[in-house]
């Protein structure tokens, strides 16, 4: 029920992942009676789609904590619960980040010897791959072995998952040599450096490193990661609308050509760069699988989020995560 274009948009992002996805079964919770409404009027009829009532909502606005305890029939409650008995595999929101986040920490719990759990963002860089970040916001104060354990669990993430054979991990910080940074970034290089695991340390990394393609994690405490993830938005609106405002000048001025050129680069620069490619961002250190998507998710968004938590679950990350925290 979360998101700025729920339960609409959500529905039919779910009834296009059960079509992309032959072995997915999703369960839709909240209000039942809307729910059933959109999958009446859906384009196509639903497959492998159930639903699961919960009579309340938590909006952005709210103090999720405390929106929590008052409202044990939210659907992000009731849907956290399905994950915490076994009758799902994971969790799909695009509402409340804060209410996902504290929902996944009192009823899915974090993992034994886990301190924090962070969100894991997606970036696509200028080689073609991708960057994982990890946090951007669940967590705003961090300590050393906090972003230790993000390391270790993006990187797990990375490799079983995004397709890293060894993941490159970074960690975020005002310059690549290693007396740079704060007294935090520097007793976590220390840590890395002496933590063995199935990924490659390659110390401090800048935030250019981000886009570029030369790292596959990025380590850093949730403001940082948060302003970079907003700032990345930011930056992609901006592109995107110059890039349409052109297009609109070009089709006034009758230049087909420029306008078919400038059509199919804003075409391409969307399907690499727009945040529905990936859907969902999970949060990594608790007992089960939480995915959170954008609040703007459209139909696109919600079905790839989706298709992103199946392959999240088939891959068994939780297991690679368990066993990378252990061996650390």
């Amino acid at each position: 029920m979360g998101g700025d274009q729920a339960p609409r948009e959500t529905v039919r992002g779910a009834l296009e992942a059960t079509l992309a996805d032959a072995d997915l079964e999703v369960i839709l919770v909240g209000d039942q009676s809307r729910i059933e409404q959109e999958l009446a009027a859906a384009p196509q009829p639903p497959q492998r789609v159930s639903i699961a009532h919960a009579g309340q909502n938590i909006g952005c606005d709210e103090p999720p904590v405390k929106a929590l305890r008052a409202k044990p029939d939210a659907s992000i409650v009731r849907a956290s619960e399905l994950v915490a008995r076994g009758e799902a595999s994971g969790l799909v929101a695009a509402g409340s980040t804060g209410a996902a986040v504290a929902a996944a920490h009192f009823i899915l719990r974090l993992i034994p010897g886990v301190e924090r759990a962070g969100i894991a963002v997606t970036f696509p860089t200028r080689k073609g791959g991708h960057t994982v970040m990890c946090d951007v916001g669940a967590n705003v104060s961090c300590k050393p072995q906090h972003l230790r354990d993000y390391g270790i669990m993006a990187a797990a993430y990375a490799k079983h998952v995004m397709g890293c054979a060894t993941p490159r991990v970074g960690l975020l910080n005002v310059g690549s040599e290693e007396a740079k940074g704060t007294d935090l970034v520097k007793e976590t290089h220390k840590l890395f450096a002496d933590t063995r695991g199935e990924f490659d340390f390659l110390g401090h990394v800048e935030g250019n490193d981000i886009f570029e393609g030369s790292v596959d994690v990025v380590v850093c405490e949730g403001f940082a990661g948060n302003v970079v993830l907003k700032a990345a938005e930011g930056l992609y609106e901006a592109f995107s609308g110059h890039m349409q405002d052109l297009l609109s000048e070009t089709k006034a001025a009758g230049d087909l050509a420029v306008t078919r050129a400038v059509g199919e680069f804003l075409t391409r620069f969307k399907s690499r760069m727009d945040y529905a490619e990936y859907g969902g961002a999970p949060l990594l250190g608790v007992n089960g699988l939480c995915m959170i998507s954008h609040g703007r998710s459209d139909a696109r968004a919600i079905k790839n989020a989706l298709l992103l938590a199946a392959r999240f679950t088939r891959s068994r990350v939780l297991d690679h995560i368990h066993r990378g925290l252990g061996a650390a």
